[in-house]
């Protein structure tokens, strides 16, 4: 019994101490900048920094007629811009979403998946029909609609028409 309590203590010591090391900090800033890591892609890592009213791109209604009850749009950390997140659960395994994005140039190179030149939007724009992409040229950067939702066969139609929207609003 002695030799139990001893593995046991041994056990709860052994984790505590895993979980400092795991979760331990030096008390300084987690952030780093590509000056300390020589790999670090600047225009992809400057994505994530929110910009205002990006989540006033697209309307309530005009995100709701696609994936029905939403979050309202939170920063898309991923694509920069807004990312609106249906609240209904997973529709055929797949949480529905709409995201909308301005991005300058370096930064669109970063992070878009480009696809095929397609018709039906803006000249110069390409859709990605396994990402359900559709980026074009707006003013002097570059505008990203992604769909995703759970009809694969009305995805570029939904981006195509999201995108005409957005085109008019930047």
């Amino acid at each position: 019994m002695q030799i139990l309590r001893k593995l046991g203590q041994a056990a709860i010591v052994g984790a505590a101490l895993a979980m400092v090391v795991a979760c331990g900090s030096d008390g300084g800033s987690s952030s780093s900048t590509s000056a300390e890591n020589p790999g670090t892609d600047d225009a992809a890592s400057t994505v994530t920094e929110a910009k205002g009213g990006e989540c006033e791109r697209l309307t309530k209604s005009e995100v709701e007629a696609v994936i029905g009850p939403n979050d309202g749009g939170q920063h898309d950390y991923a694509l920069g811009g807004c990312i609106w997140t249906a609240t209904s659960g997973a529709k055929d395994g797949l949480v529905e979403a709409i995201s909308a994005t301005v991005l300058p140039k370096a930064q669109y190179e970063a992070v878009a998946e480009v696809g095929e030149q397609v018709s039906g939007s803006a000249d110069g724009a390409t859709y990605d029909t396994i990402h359900g992409e559709l980026w074009f040229p707006c003013k002097s950067d570059f505008c990203g609609i992604k769909v995703n939702i759970s009809d694969p066969d009305k995805r570029k139609e939904v981006a195509l028409r999201l995108g005409k929207i957005l085109q008019d609003r930047v």
